[in-house]
């Protein structure tokens, strides 16, 4: 819950820092506050519990290379994405995640799919439509500058975050991975956008880019990897699915936002179509959970 919570709170101050400045420069402070945090936390985690020194070979990096990757692709469609869309509308179109983690579980990792997955999608896929107004005949440049396909964008380059890890988890050191993750994430951003000046980033933009990272990247997934080690993988994204719910709540009351009807109504059709494979879905290992951060 305290998860949930998180990334329900994380959505208002991500939506205003994308609203005051550049989306991708945005993305940019989420991800570098985010492996501050994270990292002041491991060392000082680690230096208390005397614990082993990071392990950081060749597959290490290679990992963790491709992870920042779908980090970062992940983040900046996110950003673009919540520009158009109202916070809780955003979280419902994550949740989609859970629909690609099996997909691609199935596709790439050759990981068995049964049935009610493929029902939770179509019925998923339906609540997507309404969410877009019933019509699914729209000019293609404009669907994929949507808010609503920039979200799934997202959700599918998180979903890599869980399929990569659950390759190699046997063979990295994965708190290590986390940990240069984020800051390959912060590295690869400066080739592929302008150089930006510094000085001219909105105070308020790195004051709510850095709430956003500190309740959701940083508390919120906290606080799902701890959750492993007491409930199944299958409860806590069960619970993850109310961090629609609360964010609608928090919007209206400290932004006034309120989703449209059509949204409304998609929006409860996806959550149950996310919901049903996950029901009585009972995952082989706790261990092959993600064990890494946005």
């Amino acid at each position: 819950m305290a998860s949930a919570v998180g990334a329900a709170l994380m959505a208002i101050p991500w939506k205003l820092a994308n609203e005051a400045g550049d989306p991708s420069h945005a993305a940019l402070l989420l991800l570098a506050t985010a492996a501050l945090v994270n990292s002041a936390f491991v060392f000082g985690q680690r230096l208390i519990s005397g614990g082993t020194k990071f392990r950081l070979g060749r597959l290490e990096l290679g990992v963790a290379l491709l992870l920042a990757i779908f980090t970062l692709a992940g983040n900046l469609a996110s950003a673009h994405a919540i520009q158009e869309l109202s916070p809780s509308l955003l979280n419902v179109l994550l949740r989609a995640e859970i629909i690609f983690v099996a997909i691609f579980g199935w596709l790439l990792l050759g990981e068995r799919v049964e049935g009610r997955f493929w029902l939770g999608a179509v019925v998923a896929v339906i609540g997507l439509i309404v969410l877009q107004g019933g019509s699914v005949e729209t000019d293609l440049d404009e669907l994929l500058e949507s808010g609503a396909f920039l979200a799934i964008v997202a959700a599918a380059s998180f979903s890599f975050l869980a399929i990569v890890t659950r390759h190699f988890i046997h063979r990295i050191d994965p708190v290590s991975v986390n940990a240069i993750r984020l800051w390959l994430a912060v590295g690869i951003w400066f080739p592929i956008q302008p150089l930006p000046n510094f000085s001219d980033f909105p105070v308020d933009q790195i004051l709510y880019a850095t709430l956003a990272a500190i309740a959701g990247p940083f508390l919120g997934r906290l606080a799902l990897m701890n959750s492993a080690r007491y409930i199944e993988a299958r409860i806590t994204s069960l619970v993850a699915l109310t961090t629609p719910v609360m964010t609608l709540v928090v919007a209206f009351l400290l932004l006034s936002d309120w989703p449209r009807p059509n949204e409304l109504i998609g929006g409860a059709i996806m959550v149950s179509g996310i919901a049903i494979p996950l029901v009585t879905w009972r995952p082989l290992s706790t261990s092959s959970a993600s064990t890494t951060t946005r």
